[in-house]
C-alpha cells in the first residue's frame, strides 16, 4: 500500500502523529512517501525513525518549491496554518515512481484508527480521484465561484485516493496549474479549489468514514443541504445516514477546523486520539500548557479563544452524542 503526505518543518510533529496512527493500525507493507521542499537533518532523521520503528518504509521526495511560488495563498485568519506545502499534492503523479499507479494521500492533521485496506481496494480506474464531500452551507457558492454546476458538490482534499495512471495519461498536473493561473483571483482554498474546479466530474464519491471531517461529528450537519435558487441540489442523505454510526467509531479523523487538538480551546470529541498517537513519537513531551505559556504575550489570541469557548458554552454541545 502506498501513502503520501506533504509537510514542512513547521508541521513535522503532526505529520509524525499521522504516520504513527497509520502504521499502528496498518502493519503490513506500507510505503510512506513524504513530499517536502526539504527538512532539517534532525527532523528528517526523526521522521525516518518514526516510520522504520513502526514497520514502514519511507521515501523522502524533494520538491522544488520555486515552481509553486506563484500559487495563490489567500491571507485569511482561518487559513493561516496552511503553507505552500498544500500544493505539493498537485505534483504527485510526477513525483512518485512511474510503476506506482495508485496512492492514498493524507493531510497531516489526521489520525487513522483502523485498517485502510478497504479504502485502498476501491476501483477508481474510470476516475481521477476518490474523495469525501463536504456538507457545509458554502458548497453552492464555492461551485459557482470555481465555475462548475453546483449539483456536483465540493469534496475535501485531505484524504484522496489518487489514480496516478489517469493523472499521467491526462496531464492532470499541467491542467491543474493552468486552472490556477486562470482562476487565481477567485481561489480561496488553495489546491482544494483547483482540484474541485478541474476534477468535479471525475471524482469517485467515497463514504464519509474515509475522511471524518469535524462537521461530520456535529448536529448542524444533519440539517445542512446544498440549496441553489431555492431548490435542494444535494441532500447528502447517504452521509447523514452514515454519520451517527461512523462518529461513534471513526476510521479516519480529520481535524480540519481550528482550533486543532494541539491548540488551546479545541473541543473535538476525539481530541485525545491525537495525543494517544503523539505518545509514540519523539514529540511525546508536547503539551498544551506549554503553548499557553507562549501565548501569554498574545492577549488578542487569548481573547479570541476565550470568546470562542464562551460562545460554545452558550450554544450548548454542538456534537453528535458519542457512545463511550
Amino acid at each position: 500500500m502506498n501513502l503520501a503526505l506533504a509537510t514542512d518543518n513547521n508541521f513535522v510533529q503532526h505529520c509524525a502523529v499521522t504516520i504513527v496512527s497509520i502504521l499502528k493500525n496498518n502493519p503490513n507493507d506500507i510505503n510512506i512517501y513524504i513530499l517536502t521542499e526539504g527538512l532539517t537533518n534532525s527532523n528528517e532523521d526523526l521522521i525516518k525513525k518514526v516510520v522504520t520503528e513502526n514497520g514502514g518504509k519511507i521515501f523522502i521526495v524533494l520538491i522544488n518549491s520555486e515552481s509553486l511560488k506563484d500559487c495563490p495563498m489567500p491571507k485569511l485568519d482561518y487559513l493561516s496554518h496552511i503553507s505552500l506545502a498544500t500544493y505539493y499534492r498537485l505534483l504527485i503523479s510526477k513525483l512518485l515512481p512511474t510503476n506506482i499507479d495508485k496512492v492514498i494521500y493524507l493531510d497531516c492533521d489526521i489520525v487513522v484508527r483502523k485498517s485502510l485496506v478497504e479504502l485502498w481496494n476501491y476501483s477508481i480506474s474510470e476516475y481521477a480521484i476518490g474523495a469525501v464531500y463536504q456538507v457545509v452551507n458554502t458548497n453552492v457558492s464555492a461551485a459557482k465561484r470555481l465555475g462548475y454546476p453546483a449539483y456536483y458538490g465540493y469534496f475535501n482534499a485531505g484524504v484522496l485516493l489518487i489514480n496516478l495512471n489517469y493523472w499521467r495519461e491526462n496531464c492532470i498536473p499541467e491542467k491543474l496549474f493552468e486552472y490556477i493561473n486562470c482562476k487565481r483571483n477567485v481561489i480561496i482554498f488553495h489546491d482544494q479549489d483547483a482540484l474541485n474546479g478541474l476534477l468535479y466530474d471525475k471524482c469517485f464519491r467515497l463514504p464519509c468514514k474515509w475522511n471524518m471531517l469535524t462537521i461530520f461529528f456535529m448536529k448542524i450537519t444533519m440539517l445542512t443541504n446544498d440549496i441553489d435558487n431555492g431548490k435542494i441540489v444535494n441532500d447528502y442523505l447517504d452521509y447523514k445516514n452514515q454519520m451517527p454510526i461512523e462518529a461513534n467509531d471513526p476510521v479516519i479523523i480529520h481535524y480540519v477546523s481550528k482550533p486543532k487538538p494541539w491548540d488551546i480551546g479545541c473541543t473535538h470529541p476525539y481530541k485525545k486520539e491525537y495525543f494517544k498517537y503523539l505518545q509514540h513519537t519523539p514529540w511525546h513531551s508536547y503539551n498544551i500548557p506549554n503553548v499557553f505559556i507562549k501565548l501569554l504575550n498574545e492577549p488578542e489570541t487569548i481573547f479570541n479563544i476565550i470568546k470562542s469557548i464562551i460562545i460554545k458554552i452558550l450554544r450548548g454541545n454542538p456534537y453528535i452524542k458519542i457512545k463511550n
